[in-house]
């Protein structure tokens, strides 16, 4: 169905490690605690985990703002499933932590074994670190006593770390715990208060071990060299100037943020990373930054995070950039200032968009068209869901996508009352034409996708999605705009086809004086020529761009290919297509 709708996974991994997330869900997990209302209830709707199957996680809701309120109390939880009787994790004690600042949690659970050196290997529950929080080692070569010399470091993300000395070679038992005291938080070999005690052998006599603990991941590890760690600033940087030609941002009004696994997905609410344009980014006053501070082993993945913004032309984001995926970077090999490349928010430009209205017309050929037997249409059939060859006398055939008003409809007889496909005999017998006016702002793409309704179907005159798989369309740009119309290549039923967005530029030989030039073009793509390659200026010509062509051209099945006969100089000419967001 939606394939260009854009979509965001709003949870990510945090601390060191770089863990892609995913909607998909095995099944669901909940956090039930001492913290919650109410409190260790497992299966609670407003305590389930997002994101998954890898990592998934949980910010619970902040206390009510007292000023200066110090949230020193701690609070224990699990991880569980809908009741008590499915697994809960730890497996033997509750984790215990601080809240942060604000009187919040963010829990963090990784299912499943993982094979990366670390312990534990199964099920792992971390959180994100609250601030306030000390550890030291007491274990038998110490006698469980902690102490100067056995306490770890803070070095970021969560991350604690020392190198302690064990006198003799053995194997020992150990803990983590708040340094000096039995009663607060301890820990060993998972983060269950009470659990099992962590172990080491140590093969010389003394020997000194780096211990390394990892809060949002939920792991430990000793004997692991440590690598010296870098400290970043690292400068995050958005483009609003596509979202202000479009109407979506209004400066000095709006803010933009970031948000991300690094301060606990906040969107647009307290904790966000504010961005500003003061001083001007590069002259820029349309690129909003900040600066945060990330330390971590040189080269390794940081967080995911996206950019937000509080305008309402958002909010059906969620405040988030309609970007596909969360962004992420890697932390600099040296500690130094990162100055990320700046980005479009939401990957979008205003040449995406359409700067005036085109008519559209859609044409397909049913010749031999026959539904899916994996498509959409199983969500509305019996199964098993059997392919059905179209039947041009009793069946009609209907189109959906981003185009029409409001976005993609529902696969239902009254969402799709106004698209059904006529018939164009001029054309061929089962070509089948639907024209829609497709208005400014509207996607420069087009993404959709037709299906067939039919009376023989168990639901009587529905009309399905059963083109293709759920999610898989066509994809086709309207790459001339000029003329205030614009005809699409034939589709045929079933071939989803995507064009590519721009290119195929190719030259030949032409009539005297001349050289014959053609083009694949679109809305803010230009052709640019220059005499030399050397250090050549590349020169635009405007009137090659989609929103201005209107000289000659031909159809392929990419849509229109623009020609031409292009003035020779005598000398050396040099082409090529440029995008101009």
């Amino acid at each position: 169905m939606k394939h260009i709708k854009r979509t965001h996974c709003l949870l990510a991994a945090a601390g060191l490690i770089g863990v892609s997330a995913s909607l998909a869900q095995a099944q669901p997990y909940y956090v039930a605690g001492s913290g919650l209302n109410p409190s260790w209830a497992p299966g609670t709707a407003a305590y389930e985990m997002t994101g998954g199957p890898t990592v998934y996680s949980l910010r619970t809701a902040a206390a009510a703002t007292v000023a200066g309120t110090v949230y020193a109390d701690v609070e224990q939880f699990k991880v569980t499933g809908a009741t008590w009787s499915n697994p809960n994790f730890p497996g033997d004690g509750n984790v215990v932590t601080l809240p942060d600042a604000t009187g919040s949690n963010t829990f963090y659970f990784i299912p499943g074994p993982t094979a990366d050196g670390w312990s534990p290997v199964l099920d792992r529950v971390g959180y994100a670190d609250p601030g306030g929080l000390s550890f030291e080692i007491a274990g038998d070569f110490n006698g469980w006593g902690g102490g100067a010399g056995y306490q770890l470091a803070p070095i970021g993300n969560g991350v604690y770390s020392n190198s302690i000395t064990i006198a003799t070679a053995g194997t020992y038992g150990f803990k983590f715990r708040t340094p000096g005291s039995w009663n607060d938080i301890y820990f060993g070999q998972d983060f269950g208060n009470g659990g099992g005690n962590a172990s080491i052998t140590t093969s010389n006599s003394p020997q000194t071990l780096p211990f390394v603990l990892d809060l949002p991941n939920g792991r430990w590890v000793v004997g692991t060299p440590v690598v010296a760690l870098v400290t970043n600033y690292v400068v995050f940087a958005v483009d609003m100037s596509s979202q202000l030609e479009l109407g979506n941002f209004v400066p000095g009004v709006d803010t933009v943020y970031v948000s991300g696994s690094f301060n606990g997905w906040p969107g647009v609410a307290a904790g966000a990373l504010v961005l500003t344009n003061v001083p001007t980014y590069n002259g820029n006053t349309n690129i909003y930054y900040a600066t945060n501070l990330f330390i971590g082993q040189p080269g390794s993945t940081g967080p995911q995070y996206k950019f937000t913004c509080n305008d309402t032309a958002f909010s059906g984001n969620n405040d988030y950039e309609p970007a596909a995926n969360n962004r992420t970077f890697n932390l600099l090999q040296t500690s130094g200032v990162d100055l990320l490349p700046v980005v479009s928010f939401g990957n979008v430009y205003a040449s995406d968009y359409l700067t005036t209205d085109v008519t559209v017309t859609f044409t397909i050929d049913m010749t031999g068209a026959m539904t899916a037997t994996n498509s959409g249409s199983a969500l509305n059939s019996p199964a098993p869901y059997t392919a059905h060859a179209f039947d041009p006398v009793n069946d009609q055939i209907y189109i959906n996508g981003n185009f029409l008003n409001g976005g993609w409809s529902g696969w239902d007889p009254i969402s799709l009352s106004g698209t059904q496909m006529t018939n164009n005999p001029s054309l061929g017998s089962l070509v089948y034409q639907y024209t829609a006016v497709v208005p400014q702002g509207s996607e420069l793409i087009l993404a959709y996708k037709y299906g067939i309704g039919y009376a023989s179907d168990p639901a009587t005159n529905s009309f399905y999605d059963d083109e293709a798989a759920v999610n898989v369309n066509h994809a086709r740009y309207i790459r001339i705009t000029s003329t205030g119309s614009y005809n699409l290549p034939t589709d045929t039923f079933g071939n989803m086809y995507a064009e590519p967005s721009f290119g195929q530029l190719a030259i030949a030989p032409g009539s005297a004086g001349k050289v014959s030039l053609s083009w694949l073009g679109r809305p803010g793509v230009q052709v640019q020529t220059t005499g030399s390659l050397a250090g050549g200026t590349w020169v635009n010509h405007p009137e090659t761009d989609g929103n201005n062509w209107t000289a000659a051209g031909s159809q392929s099945a990419n849509g229109f290919v623009s020609t031409t006969n292009w003035p020779a100089t005598g000398g050396n000419l040099f082409f090529r297509l440029s995008g101009q967001p």
